[in-house]
């Protein structure tokens, strides 16, 4: 059953399932830097976001303002031109109210503004704080992108030597290898050269170990523990 091409076929795929694993183990490694990342720019976002709130919430109050100093002046002129007493009442208490809009909408514009200074103060404490490790995170998510990258160009060039070494391999013995693989949970050859079964992992007596190695047929001889076939290394070297 043993042939080095099988063999090869073998190791490739264990080395494209270990590659695989490592690759689950980065993607997964990235997403929670993504997520990481995307948590310190929410911060920063949300603090920005609460300045710039604060801020459009003065320029309404100013505008405020100068739409009531405009209402102001347009009612001096319509007093000089009143017809009555009573219409001349009238506009000055619109007058007084504007003018009392005005004293209000300045005394709340002084405490927008020392809440800005403040929110701006904070603003820059967090931007210092988080900007580096946002910066820090992002440096982490390419290098592990390009290892990612790296890795299936790896997995691809092994695929590829995959395919071109059981086009070699006849199609009966092919199947039968991956009958095996099922059985054995892919490993079907097993390596003893350390004086135990790589596939079950039981360790032979050394009387046992030299007999099998004396006895030893790869592709025949069988672990007498699990049914892997077995070989070592200096053998199939």
């Amino acid at each position: 059953m043993l042939n080095e091409k099988l063999l090869k076929v073998q190791n490739r795929e264990i080395e494209l399932l270990r590659l695989a694993t490592k690759l689950k183990e980065l993607i997964k490694e990235r997403e929670e830097k993504e997520r990481l990342l995307d948590r310190l720019k929410a911060r920063l976002e949300s603090a920005a976001g609460k300045l710039e709130e604060k801020k459009r919430e003065l320029k309404d109050l100013k505008d405020f303002i100068s739409y009531k100093q405009e209402r102001v002046e347009e009612l001096k002129v319509q007093r000089e031109k009143a017809k009555s007493r009573s219409e001349f009442k009238q506009i000055l208490r619109q007058i007084a109210k504007n003018e009392d809009d005005i004293i209000k909408t300045k005394q709340e514009i002084t405490k927008v503004e020392a809440e800005i200074e403040t929110l701006a103060d904070a603003y820059e404490k967090l931007k210092e704080e988080l900007t580096p490790q946002i910066e820090s995170v992002k440096r982490d998510i390419d290098d592990i992108s390009l290892e990612i990258d790296k890795l299936k160009r790896k997995m691809e060039k092994i695929n590829k030597e995959i395919e071109t070494l059981k086009e070699e391999i006849p199609e009966e013995e092919l199947r039968r290898f991956e009958e095996l693989k099922e059985k054995f949970n892919g490993l079907v050859f097993s390596d003893i050269s350390s004086g135990a079964c790589e596939g079950c992992g039981l360790t032979f007596s050394p009387a046992e170990f030299k007999e099998l190695l004396k006895n030893l047929e790869p592709g025949k001889t069988k672990c007498p523990y699990c049914g892997r076939f077995i070989y070592s290394k200096v053998a199939v070297k």
